[in-house]
């Protein structure tokens, strides 16, 4: 791999959905860059595209209904949105791996746990049934679940248990590059901060690059490195996660962390982002966000705003941005 170059490249990803008659935009001209050992966050509101993209990256799109429309993927160098399904078959577990939101349609309901991660090992590794085994039980023990566990059913277990035995299985052949996807959304407090906890430190010790899917803004201020805010299937934001926190600048941006309880001050309400997110299959013109911003003017609705650099790294796609970038 060149020094020089990210270890997941991203460059203008395209995707969108056919149902029916009408096309679902979900995805627009998406690029990004993630460096190996690094953590970024993909943040947005649901149905902003997140989980599209980490399914393009993993090439697990349901086709159809969708269809890459136009854009390349870079893992480790290698472009992947080329590859036949058996490349791809060598890639996924190996290189690139995938935490689903949801461990109860993640697992097989009717094999034990262990028989499901001995299986993944059992697929890219070279190991026998014993061998794959013994890997196994060390994954369990590695996520904190004792061996003797080895042979229960995923209904014997608590929902932060099975996320887990999700983990494990993601993390069996030490991908290079782990997609997570909203991990702890279904998990309490407690639960979620252990998870958290031991991705990061997994993280650490393999030296695994990772997206984190998420809409909770504490979770990427915990893991994240860098933060990229999606709305609309675009990317309108992106830079270090110093940068998004301590200066955001797009107004949607700038809405979420409003949208957040301050534990100082003496504010009684939360100041909500106005309106709802818009219907894929007819998205506004010009900025995607203007409907709901309320410092639009009437040139955001006629042209496409491009991402423009406005401190080193930082990026904004708005046109007060774009003019303070200019002077």
């Amino acid at each position: 791999m060149d020094e020089n170059r990210a270890f997941l490249e991203v460059e203008d990803l395209t995707v969108h959905y056919t149902v029916g008659k009408e096309t679902v935009e979900a995805v627009n001209h998406v690029s990004f860059q993630l460096q190996k050992g690094k953590t970024l966050g993909l943040v947005g509101e649901t149905g902003a595209g997140k989980t599209t993209i980490a399914k393009s990256i993993m090439r697990i799109l349901p086709v159809p209904p969708a269809v890459v429309k136009g854009g390349k993927i870079y893992l480790d160098g290698q472009e992947t949105l080329g590859l036949d399904e058996k490349e791809m078959l060598k890639i996924r577990g190996n290189k690139v791996s995938m935490i689903f939101q949801d461990p109860m349609t993640a697992l097989n309901p009717i094999m034990t746990v262990g028989s499901q991660i001995s299986e993944v090992i059992s697929l890219h590794k070279a190991v026998d049934k014993a061998g794959a085994k013994q890997e196994a039980i060390k994954m369990l023990e590695m996520v904190g679940i004792p061996a003797d566990r080895y042979n229960e059913y995923p209904h014997q277990f608590s929902g932060g248990m099975k996320q887990r035995v999700v983990i494990a299985m993601a993390l069996a052949c030490q991908p290079d590059l782990l997609l997570a996807d909203e991990p702890t959304t279904a998990l309490d407090v407690t639960i979620q901060a252990q998870v958290l906890d031991m991705i990061a430190d997994l993280r650490e010790k393999n030296n695994t690059s990772m997206i984190m899917i998420t809409h909770d803004l504490g979770v990427v201020a915990r893991v994240c490195d860098d933060v990229a805010v999606v709305y609309a299937g675009e990317v309108i934001e992106s830079g270090s996660k110093e940068d998004i926190f301590d200066h955001p600048t797009h107004p949607y941006t700038i809405g979420l962390f409003g949208a957040l309880p301050k534990l100082t001050g003496d504010e009684k309400r939360l100041h909500p982002i106005d309106g709802l997110t818009p219907d894929p299959t007819h998205l506004p013109k010009g900025c995607k966000f203007h409907p709901r911003c309320p410092h639009a003017t009437e040139e955001c609705a006629k042209r496409d705003i491009p991402l423009k650099e406005i401190t080193p790294g930082h990026t904004c796609r708005c046109i007060k941005a774009e003019e303070g970038a200019q002077k």
